[in-house]
């Protein structure tokens, strides 16, 4: 009797990083270059070096983005803010664990033989 095989494919789009300026990053996400260092400097976000150019990735701008709407949309201060963005980065992390876990049971699973018609 042959033991079922279990193939995962995990489809992703390409996307090259794309950087920001100062300004498209304000822009962008409808707050001022003031409110960007100011959140940049309480450590929200990343951005650049500030002795250089600076400049924003992709994932800054959509951090950003929830930032003006936790703000401005639900009224939340910035110290609430960093609390919920905590929250958020680590239910994040507790996601992928857990799919990490799941992987490895199904293939462990997969191993013994016990997996039928999948």
């Amino acid at each position: 009797m042959e033991k079922p095989t279990v193939t995962r494919i995990v489809f992703q789009q390409y996307r090259a990083p794309i950087s920001y300026s100062e300004a498209e990053a304000a822009n962008a996400c409808c707050l001022s270059i003031q409110a960007l260092h100011l959140l940049q400097a309480s450590g929200l976000i990343e951005g650049g070096e500030p002795n250089q150019e600076r400049s924003y990735s992709e994932e800054d701008v959509f951090q950003l983005r929830r930032i003006r709407r936790l703000q401005q949309e639900l009224g939340i201060n910035l110290a609430g803010v960093e609390v919920i963005l905590h929250l958020l980065q680590r239910l994040e992390s507790v996601h992928k664990e857990l799919d990490e876990e799941r992987s490895r049971a199904l293939i462990s699973a997969s191993a013994r033989g016990l997996l039928s018609g999948d």
